[in-house]
C-alpha cells in the first residue's frame, strides 16, 4: 500500500476522517436518542414500563416530579432537534466533501449515474406524491415535520425547512455513494496488501481486520484489536444509503396505493435493501480485487 493511501486509511494520520466520524456519530446518536425519548414520553404505557425497568435496574425510586418533567422536556428537545437538522446536515456534508476528495480514482459514470438516480429518484418521488396527496402535510409521518406542524409553525416555513433539509440529506447520500467510488482503489489496495487466499481472509481485509487473528476480528476485547475504522465508513454507510433509498421508493408506492402501508413491511424493506447492498458492496470489492491481482500477475510474467 502506498504512503498516500496510508495517510488516508489510518485513523491517527487522517484528521478529516476523524472529524467526519465524530460529527456523523454524534448526529446519529443525538437523533436516535431524541426519537427514542420522544416516543417513550408520548406513549403512556411504554413510559411506565421504561420507568419501572430503570427503577428495577438501579434500585432507586424515581420521583414523580422527574417523570412529569420528561414529556415536556422531550418535546422541547424534539423541536430544537428539528431546528438543528439543517445545520447538522451542512456540517456533515462539508466534512464528507473533504473526505470524498481524498479519493483520487475516476468515477465510472454509468454506475455513478444509476446509483444517483436510485437515491434522488426515490426521494423526489416520495416528496412529490406526499405533497400531491396531502398539500397541508397533515398526513405526513416524518416526526420532524410533525413537530413543526404541531407547534403551529406556518406551513410555508415547514415546507422551506423540509425542502432544505431533504436537499441536504439527499446530497449527503449521493456524496457517500460518490465517495465509495472515489475511494474504491484505496480499498482494493488495502485488501491486496493483505493477499487474502480465501473468502474469510478477504472479508477480514475488506472490513479492516487483515492485521487481526480470527478471534480478534470476531471478538475484539482490547482497543489494539479494533479493526481499521476507515473501512467501516463505506461498509456501513453505503448499505444504509441504499436501504433508506429503497424505503423511499416503497413509501411512494404506499401513497400511490400499489402496496399496503404496514410498519412491519417497511422494516423488511429496509432490511432487504441494507443486506442486498452489503452483499453487492462485498462482491464489488472482490471483483475489483481479482481484477487487480490478475493485472499484477500479468505484469510479473517473464518475457518469452
Amino acid at each position: 500500500m502506498k504512503q498516500t493511501d496510508c495517510s488516508v486509511v489510518y485513523w491517527n494520520e487522517n484528521v478529516i476522517l476523524r472529524r467526519f466520524m465524530i460529527v456523523s456519530s454524534f448526529v446519529l446518536i443525538w437523533i436516535g436518542c431524541d426519537l427514542a425519548g420522544h416516543a417513550i414520553s408520548h406513549h403512556e404505557s411504554l413510559e411506565s414500563e421504561v420507568w419501572g425497568q430503570l427503577e428495577s435496574l438501579s434500585g432507586l425510586s424515581i420521583p414523580p416530579s422527574l417523570r412529569a418533567w420528561l414529556p415536556a422536556d422531550s418535546w422541547k428537545v424534539h423541536l430544537y432537534t428539528a431546528y438543528s437538522l439543517p445545520a447538522m446536515g451542512l456540517i456533515a456534508l462539508v466534512l464528507l466533501d473533504r473526505l470524498v476528495n481524498q479519493g483520487k480514482t475516476g468515477l465510472p459514470w454509468g454506475i455513478t449515474v444509476c446509483g444517483g438516480i436510485f437515491i434522488v429518484g426515490g426521494a423526489i418521488l416520495d416528496i412529490a406524491v406526499t405533497v400531491a396527496h396531502s398539500p397541508d402535510l397533515e398526513l405526513e409521518g416524518n416526526p420532524y415535520v410533525r413537530i413543526l406542524l404541531d407547534s403551529q409553525h406556518p406551513l410555508p416555513f415547514v415546507y422551506l425547512h423540509a425542502l432544505f433539509t431533504q436537499s441536504l440529506y439527499i446530497t449527503l447520500f449521493c456524496g457517500i455513494w460518490i465517495g465509495f467510488l472515489r475511494h474504491r482503489q484505496i480499498l482494493v489496495e488495502t485488501i491486496s496488501a493483505a493477499s487474502p487466499r480465501n473468502w474469510v481472509e478477504f472479508l477480514k481485509a475488506a472490513t479492516g481486520g487483515s492485521h487481526l487473528s480470527i478471534r480478534q476480528w470476531l471478538f475484539p476485547i482490547r482497543p489494539s484489536e479494533a479493526p481499521i475504522i476507515y473501512h467501516y465508513v463505506w461498509l456501513i454507510a453505503v448499505p444504509i444509503v441504499f436501504g433508506i433509498s429503497l424505503l423511499r421508493w416503497y413509501a411512494a408506492m404506499e401513497w400511490i396505493g400499489i402496496v399496503e402501508p404496514t410498519l412491519s413491511t417497511r422494516f423488511y424493506v429496509v432490511l432487504h435493501g441494507v443486506l442486498s447492498a452489503l452483499v453487492l458492496y462485498l462482491l464489488t470489492l472482490w471483483r475489483l480485487y481479482r481484477i487487480a491481482e490478475n493485472c499484477r500477475n500479468e505484469l510479473d510474467l517473464p518475457d518469452l
